[in-house]
Formats: C-alpha cells, structure tokens, sequence
C-alpha cells in the first residue's frame, strides 16, 4: 500500500499559507490604493451628446461631486447608437481607475434586444457603481391637436390603424418602446418615426410633422410650461411634482406602463473594489444632501442612490421586462 510522505503535506500546507498571506497583501495594497484614490481628476464619459437628460444628469453630478469631495470630475460627450458606441469604446478599453462612464437602463438592460451586434457584455464588461437619479416620461401632443386627454388619442388611436404616428429620439430609444408598450397593450397599430435624439424629435412635434411623443421629462417641461406643448399622462408610479393635473398612466387603468429612466455610474470590469466601494460612499452622501435634491427637482428629476448590488438587481430585472417589450415590438436597430 502506497504512503503519502508526510513531507508532501508539509509542503503543501506551505504553499498554502503563502497563497494566503499573498492574498492578504494583495487586499492590503488594493486598499491603501483606494485610501489615496484619486490622485488626479476623474473622467467621466457621457454616451450621448450634450444637453439630452444623460448630459444633464451626468454634468449635475459631476459638479455637485467635485464641490463636496473636492476631487474634480470632468465630463466628456461620445455619441452614438442610443448610447452603445461610447460603452463599447470604455468597455473594451484598458482600465484606467479615474474613468467611469454614465448610464442609463438603456446600455444595461434594453440595447442588448435592439442590436445585433452590441460590442460588450452589460455584466461582464462593466461594474455598477450607483445610481444616480430617474426621470418620468410623459406624453404630449401639439395643443392644435384634436385629444385634449390620453383616452381620446388612445380611442382615435384603435378606431384608426397606422394613421396615428410618434416621435422618437431613435429606434430603442425608450420612448419608442414605451410607445410599443402602450401600442401593444391597447391594441392600436402606430407609425414610429424616429428622429436622432431627444431635441429633433422634440422639434418635430412642435413643428406639427408628428402626432405625439412620449418622452423623458426634463426636455419636454419647458415647453409644457410654455404652452407649447399638451401633457396626457405621465409614466411615474404617482402624479409628478410638477405636473400635478397630469393623470399617470396607471389612473387610467394601465398599470404596466409605470416606468422610470433611471441613470447611475458604472466602472470597467477590472476596476478595484476597493475604489468602486470608496466612490460609491462618496456619491451616495453627495447625492442625498439636501441643495442635490433641490438642484435635480429644479431640472425635473429625482436623485435616488444605491449600493453597486442593488443596482445590478434593478439592471437584471428591467432587462428582463424590456427583452419582451423589444421582442413582442420588433424593435431592431441594424
């Protein structure tokens, strides 16, 4: 019968203590690392170009960010494919641990049912770091249009088959797929035309070349409050703040419409936890405070917060809902 020796064992219970002290000093310099994390000013990219809500939300982070923390933060605009190019380009990018990149639900949970051929992985090319704040949609008509309420351009909309048409800011763009949303779940055949971005298709409906527009709030109120637009309801789960004659689309009796666009920052998929953990606390205290909450309420916004886990529960779940809306919509974008 064959003995193990003893020394074999011996060895290996060495090795195995190295490999343990090496994991613990690897930890340890990851951590002294992130102490003195940053050590220049930090990046952060914005997929789309300026003045759209990503922009928006993304230039009033990164200023609140740097006024309490004391660490700048830059932004930088990279348009393109309802935001994919730019999250491709940092995603297979090498790791840089003073860039992030903003998002919003569609790079991490909608994009991956639109295209083809996406160029990352939303999970295994990124790290979600925390969200930042969530907007409501909300629909509208030109005020010369016949519907003074959502009921009569919903029953114009099913008594009349592919005459009745909405604007997009592009093809997965969630407003095209809320509006495929409403077409599916009310039995009506819409007209999609889709613009490239929020303002052309903004500018198209105050033009009259469109018949509706179902889109994030803080482009849209300006011109609710100029009279010139007419708001019919909005997509939030109560009446938003600003627009409390406005019934949401759950008061009149479609539930499964109830979405927000939320926005949060991500990190590559090599970035230290360490630093991940470290901004995260930084942001959540930032974003809470109170001149933060004014400030987002101002550009029609809600801050919200989160740990890196829960926004990675929100980003599976809203995938799996927006996978059947693309799917029972058609929506592709190749």
């Amino acid at each position: 019968m064959h003995h193990t020796p003893r020394r074999y064992y011996k060895k290996l219970s060495q090795i195995f203590v190295w490999l343990v002290l090496g994991a613990q000093l690897l930890m340890a310099h990851a951590f002294a690392q992130s102490e003195n994390w940053p050590t220049r000013p930090l990046k952060l990219i914005v997929p789309y170009a300026a003045g759209g809500s990503t922009d928006i939300v993304g230039r009033t982070f990164a200023q609140k960010m740097t006024e309490a923390t004391g660490h700048s933060i830059v932004v930088e605009n990279r348009g393109g494919a309802a935001g994919s190019v730019a999250t491709a380009l940092y995603a297979k990018s090498a790791m840089d641990d003073h860039t992030f990149l903003m998002v919003t639900v569609g790079q991490l949970s909608i994009n991956q049912w639109i295209y083809k051929s996406l160029g990352y992985d939303p999970e295994a090319d990124l790290q979600p770091v925390g969200l930042v704040g969530q907007v409501a949609n909300v629909m509208v008509v030109n005020p010369s249009a016949p519907w003074k309420t959502a009921r009569e351009l919903f029953d114009y909309g099913r008594a009349n088959p592919e005459k009745l048409n909405f604007a997009s800011a592009g093809i997965g763009s969630t407003g095209h797929l809320l509006n495929e949303l409403i077409a599916t779940r009310l039995g009506m055949k819409l007209v999609h035309i889709p613009y490239k971005g929020n303002g052309p298709a903004m500018q198209a409906l105050l033009a009259n070349e469109v018949q509706f527009n179902t889109e994030n709030m803080p482009q849209l109120l300006p011109q609710i409050r100029a009279g010139a637009l007419r708001p019919l309801a909005v997509s939030s789960e109560k009446r938003w703040f600003q627009l409390p004659d406005v019934p949401t689309f759950a008061e009149l009796g479609y539930p499964e419409i109830t979405t927000m666009v939320w926005f949060g920052v991500v990190a590559h998929a090599k970035m230290p936890k360490p630093i991940i953990n470290k901004l995260n606390r930084e942001m959540v205290q930032v974003i809470k405070r109170p001149d933060v909450t004014a400030r987002f309420r101002e550009l029609s916004m809600e801050n919200i917060t989160s740990t890196p886990e829960e926004m990675l529960a929100l980003a599976r779940r809203e995938r799996t809902r927006w996978q059947k809306i693309a799917i029972d919509s058609g929506a592709r974008a190749d």
